[in-house]
């Protein structure tokens, strides 16, 4: 990858001071026997060398265990985590705490990288210091690719640029749009990563955004580069199978996170995360219709949840303008009209299975 007439060969990265990895890419691991060594391979196959590769094998029940301890054996720049299972967000945190690199890459590990995605990232690093990098990614349906880019100005954003353009959408705007959430697809410094990470581990809706919005919110540059790299596999199966019920403490969790990690009395956050936590709210509600009992039972639940705090006081005060669906969503929940929404998530159901 050539950014402008600058290169970065491995050969100057080693003459500049490459002691500790410059990247230590996380890799949780789930569950995904038949995805995990095009992973790996494509790990290993990159053209920038100065990385480690931490896998953390969250308790999974298949071989991916001996898959990792293989892997580990043939190169030493991996390291294996053998835990029992504890999620998305634990397995990380896992990761994270072993990593000696100055940045960290997170990789889910039925996704794959291009061989270029670490010297993408490196190149710009060494030219600009920067401390977060988002670039795009190819999503992958079977046989089917398609580029996905962040949609934002490419190029470097000092803090200043930052809260001016990024910031107004860092959580969720009016319009219900919001700047990328997943840690994937994108490098942060470690001293700034470490530090963002939801304490509470069993989150498992929106617990990438939860750690990305507080560690954009503290670093003081961030690039955007269209270039995509990162291969994201939507698995229908596996989004059939994830049609049960979430767990409804998810969006109360991370509000408060979030509200101890950003100082809500600047620009517009408070106002923001009222929208982000009932648009969550919203899918952890339409998720209780998955549940086999009663209708009338299931709303009742629902309108007890509904009435706890935080989500009391964000669904009354959140507002939406210039989205239909979000305005729609708001009046269900305000107004405890509950039909619609268990009607919405059978269509929701039928649309997974085709």
């Amino acid at each position: 990858m050539i950014i402008g007439l600058f290169w970065i060969t491995d050969s100057r990265m080693n003459s500049i001071d490459r002691q500790a990895p410059l990247f230590s890419i996380v890799v949780p691991i789930y569950g995904v026997e038949a995805y995990l060594p095009k992973c790996l391979d494509s790990i290993l196959s990159q053209s920038f060398s100065y990385f480690e590769t931490i896998l953390v094998d969250d308790g999974s029940k298949d071989r991916c265990p001996q898959i990792c301890d293989e892997y580990a054996a043939k190169d030493n720049r991996i390291k294996v985590v053998h835990k029992v299972n504890g999620g998305l967000v634990s397995a990380r945190q896992a990761g994270v705490e072993v990593a000696t690199g100055e940045y960290v890459v997170c990789v889910d590990g039925d996704d794959w990288i291009g061989t270029e995605y670490l010297r993408l990232f490196a190149n710009l690093i060494y030219r600009y210091k920067v401390d977060v990098i988002v670039c795009g990614h190819k999503n992958v349906r079977g046989e089917e690719i398609e580029d996905q880019v962040s949609g934002w100005k490419t190029g470097l954003y000092n803090r200043q640029q930052m809260e001016k353009e990024i910031f107004p959408s860092l959580i969720q705007t009016k319009q219900a749009t919001y700047f990328p959430p997943t840690l994937w697809g994108k490098t942060f410094k470690k001293s700034i990563y470490y530090h963002q990470q939801l304490v509470v581990p069993f989150v498992n809706m929106g617990e990438d955004g939860a750690c990305t919005i507080p560690a954009i919110y503290h670093a003081d540059s961030l690039y955007v580069s269209d270039t995509c790299e990162y291969f994201y596999r939507i698995n229908q199966a596996s989004m059939t199978n994830s049609c049960k019920p979430l767990n409804t403490d998810g969006p109360r969790i991370i509000h408060y996170h979030l509200l101890k990690q950003l100082d809500m009395d600047k620009f517009d956050f408070r106002e923001q995360l009222y929208r982000k936590t009932v648009h969550e709210l919203f899918s952890v509600v339409k998720s209780q219709f998955y549940k086999r009992q009663n209708f009338l039972i299931t709303r009742r639940e629902i309108v007890a949840l509904v009435q706890q705090e935080p989500y009391k006081e964000c669904v009354e005060k959140c507002a939406f303008n210039g989205s239909m669906a979000a305005t729609l969503m708001v009046l269900c929940m305000r107004y405890y009209l509950f039909l619609p929404v268990y009607l919405f998530s059978k269509l929701c159901l039928i649309a997974k299975k085709l």
